[in-house]
């Protein structure tokens, strides 16, 4: 399978799925009072997630990589024309109106939409990877006070 194969094989609704989930998930996931067993659940859904955000971080970065070297190389070596910029207008207009695999629903595929789309997955993912990093740094704090609090209760 070619790689705009694989592309246009995605399930771009799942995709815009996944996305609205992790949005919701994480908007969920408040950093709680200093409580053991409060902090005990957050840090396991904390690791969840963040575990699962990483590997479809990993293949939104996958794709978009993808587009993005298919992109280039369209510009850079499928275009005919005069001058240089004649040559680079041709290979913008080959990438809107890219013939598309068989299996696709239209003859042609616009290489910069489906662009538009796996760069928007890879940005989001990351923001919410960012985000579970700044949650699981906040619980080794919550962690520590806990420990601190402990120790001061016991003595």
């Amino acid at each position: 399978m070619n790689v705009l194969d694989r592309l246009l094989s995605e399930d771009f609704n799942n995709w815009e799925s996944l996305i609205r989930e992790y949005e919701r998930t994480n908007r969920s996931l408040k950093v709680p009072e200093i409580n053991e067993a409060a902090i005990h659940h957050f840090n396991v859904r904390v690791e969840e997630e963040y575990t699962k955000a990483l590997y479809d971080f990993g293949r939104a970065r996958r794709n978009k990589d993808a587009i993005q070297r298919l992109l280039k190389t369209i510009l850079d070596d499928f275009y005919k024309g005069q001058n240089e910029q004649a040559r680079k207008a041709a290979g913008i207009q080959y990438a809107r109106q890219f013939p598309a695999p068989a299996f696709w629903h239209e003859e042609k595929v616009n290489l910069f939409e489906l662009e538009d789309l796996f760069v928007g997955y890879y940005y989001s993912l990351e923001a919410t990877v960012k985000s579970l990093q700044a949650k699981a740094d906040a619980k080794v704090t919550n962690n520590s006070l806990l420990k601190i609090e402990n120790t001061i209760t016991t003595n």
